[in-house]
């Protein structure tokens, strides 16, 4: 039978050993440039950028949309969409839809995606999706990305979306 004393000392001998425990390095694959490959072969730069990277998660319970109630409830008729401070692009008279253009000041598309906005002749409010009421709106209209542009009818019904300037393009028939 062991005693005591044998038992702390194997306690003791087995706690310095696992405070030294080093497990496995974890292999992490993340999306770069259209693919995804390990992050230990990206290059510097890379590395540094996926640091800086922000993670953004869909709400659990995502509001319904008007026309798809959830089970059980009443769809709400849709609210007027209130007037943005963010910046307009001259619009033609006369439209009824407006596009909500979601934009990023670091995003390297969303200059693009302004210019094909501004030549489609309607009102567009910019939403700068780094500041906490663009994330909110974002969160709000289920936007993941930037650029994204919505196009909405005078009533605050969803008519279409677009994800790059080329689709932005063909959003509507000018």
């Amino acid at each position: 039978m062991r005693s005591l004393e044998d038992i702390d000392r194997d306690l003791a001998a087995a706690g310095e050993a696992l405070s030294h425990a080093e497990g496995t390095p974890a292999e992490v694959y993340s999306r770069i440039v259209g693919y995804y490959r390990s992050v230990r072969n990206w290059n510097r730069g890379k590395r540094e950028e996926y640091g800086e990277r922000k993670l953004f998660r869909a709400p659990e319970n995502p509001p319904a949309r008007a026309g798809r109630a959830a089970p059980g409830k009443h769809a709400p008729a849709p609210a007027a969409e209130p007037e943005s401070a963010a910046p307009r692009f001259p619009g033609g008279k006369g439209r009824e839809e407006r596009l909500l253009l979601f934009v990023r000041p670091a995003c390297p598309a969303c200059p693009g995606a302004k210019a094909a906005a501004g030549k489609l002749g309607i009102p567009v409010d910019l939403v700068n999706a780094d500041t906490e009421d663009g994330r909110a709106e974002a969160v709000k209209r289920q936007v993941f990305s930037t650029p994204t542009a919505i196009l909405l009818a005078r009533d605050g019904r969803e008519l279409g979306r677009a994800l790059d300037a080329g689709s932005i393009g063909r959003l509507v028939a000018v």
